[in-house]
């Protein structure tokens, strides 16, 4: 597990020098993996925990980021990113595709990967936390970085 843990941060360490990163790593005892774990793992209300999720429409994948109290509008996301019966990737294939598992996919391993559609709401904050390669730490960080490394800005979230 430690060791485990150790190779995860590592891959994390690589993509933040890599995109320019000025973030806070936090570790937590608790998972997490699920929006409501996070949010009483970080002592931060959901707006500022972010969920980067895959989606796959036959060989093809697009990356949808929003803050935890929302969920993706995936007809919105379909309209915008032009493709078609868009579905949640497994956790297979989230593993296979970024190299990281559910609960630990940083926001930002996207970049060169797969075309990332953040929801608007996301870039209003302050700050946000994402996974940072484990369901057990997180990265604090200014959501400007999306731009800065291409991230599409779209209203892609809506109240669950």
């Amino acid at each position: 597990m430690v060791f485990e843990l150790k190779d995860k941060l590592k891959k994390m360490e690589v993509l933040v020098k890599e995109i320019g990163i000025d973030g806070e790593i936090i570790y937590h005892e608790l998972s997490g993996r699920k929006t409501e774990d996070a949010e009483k793992a970080l002592k931060v209300p959901r707006k500022y925990i972010l969920k980067s999720l895959l989606f796959k429409s036959k060989d093809k994948y697009v990356a949808a980021i929003v803050t935890g109290n929302k969920r993706v509008n995936v007809r919105k996301l379909e309209k915008i990113s032009g493709l078609k019966k868009l579905r949640l990737a497994t956790p297979d294939e989230v593993k296979a595709f970024t190299g990281f598992e559910i609960g630990g996919v940083p926001p930002f391993v996207f970049y060169k990967l797969c075309p990332a559609y953040v929801d608007k709401e996301v870039m209003e904050r302050d700050y946000v936390i994402g996974a940072a390669g484990s369901e057990y730490c997180g990265i604090k960080f200014s959501p400007g970085i999306f731009k800065k490394i291409g991230y599409i800005v779209e209203g892609i979230g809506e109240e669950m």
